[in-house]
């Protein structure tokens, strides 16, 4: 039983895992807060303000706890005033200010905004509330970040149980990524047009998933795409955490899986779905990869003779 739990110990306790991974996904959420609020900032009194009173009999039926409901008791001048931070506090994560308060922070006020309409929203609303919350038990902030430049503080707890909230929290992002996958790919075996190569198609024929409209037609209308692209998504969403066991599987799996959230948000107009789970998927990028990218861009930084000048 030792020669199994040692290694999962140390592991769990002796060095923080997946730091700059978490680093860029921290940097991605951010990103899509603070701008998903300033675009829809016309709309906001429609969407979440005193627009959304119709929704009352549905908020009624959810169990959120009292500290959530801000956004719901607020209206006016008060509304507006945090519609505001919850956009700074987005942008300050971005960038990665005092990042761990930020992160409980931006949670708060993402979270009560949502309790607000519960019809606003997607599955990839959802993910990000649950890695925000896993994040504010992560050194997320330990790369790439305003906090990195000023230098890492005494911490608050022994360095070993903040090593293991950290890296238990790691394991949790990995397996909701495991699960969102999995899920899905079971859900859709069950349906015959996946099995039969044709799910792809539909709903690049409605109006809401078809930006392009009538330029896609080439594309959609050729049974060998379709039917790649259908299959393709379904086996690599099923197979995904094998994939994940093995480096050079997991290259693969990480460079197919991206590949197939830039196709959605590309061709089917929901971008910000997208970034949410390619900036969960950039966590499974190991930190060795991370150090040989930085290397090579502050390398050819160094060399621009522009910046030399």
């Amino acid at each position: 039983m030792r020669v199994v739990l040692d290694p999962v110990m140390e592991w769990l306790t002796l060095s923080r895992h997946a730091r700059r991974g978490l680093a860029v996904t921290r940097m991605v959420l951010g990103f899509i807060i603070w701008t998903q609020l300033l675009i829809n900032a016309p709309d906001r009194h429609y969407t979440w303000g005193d627009g959304t009173a119709w929704t009352e009999p549905l908020r009624g039926t959810d169990s959120w706890p009292w500290f959530l409901g801000g956004f719901v008791a607020a209206d006016g001048r008060l509304f507006d005033l945090l519609y505001v931070l919850t956009i700074v506090a987005g942008f300050l994560l971005m960038i990665g200010w005092r990042t761990r308060t930020l992160t409980v922070l931006t949670l708060l006020l993402w979270m009560s905004l949502y309790t607000t309409n519960p019809f606003v929203g997607s599955g990839g609303d959802a993910v990000l509330r649950m890695v925000l919350l896993y994040l504010c038990f992560t050194e997320a902030g330990a790369f790439w970040s305003l906090d990195a430049r000023r230098g890492r503080r005494g911490p608050l707890l022994p360095d070993w149980f903040g090593t293991t909230l950290h890296n238990l929290a790691v394991v949790l992002i990995i397996h909701q990524v495991v699960i969102v996958y999995v899920a899905s790919a079971l859900w859709k075996v069950q349906s015959s047009v996946w099995l039969d190569g044709t799910a792809v198609y539909f709903p690049l024929q409605t109006e809401a998933y078809s930006p392009w409209r009538d330029l896609l037609h080439p594309l959609t209308s050729a049974e060998p795409i379709v039917l790649a692209s259908t299959w393709l998504a379904l086996v690599v969403q099923l197979m995904f955490p094998v994939m994940l066991l093995y480096r050079p599987t997991r290259i693969v799996g990480l460079l197919l899986v991206t590949g197939m959230h830039l196709g959605i948000g590309v061709f089917m107009g929901i971008m910000y779905f997208s970034l949410v789970m390619i900036a969960v998927d950039m966590m499974l990028v190991s930190d060795v990869t991370w150090r040989r990218l930085e290397a090579f861009v502050k390398k050819r930084r160094s060399a621009d003779p522009a910046r030399i000048s």
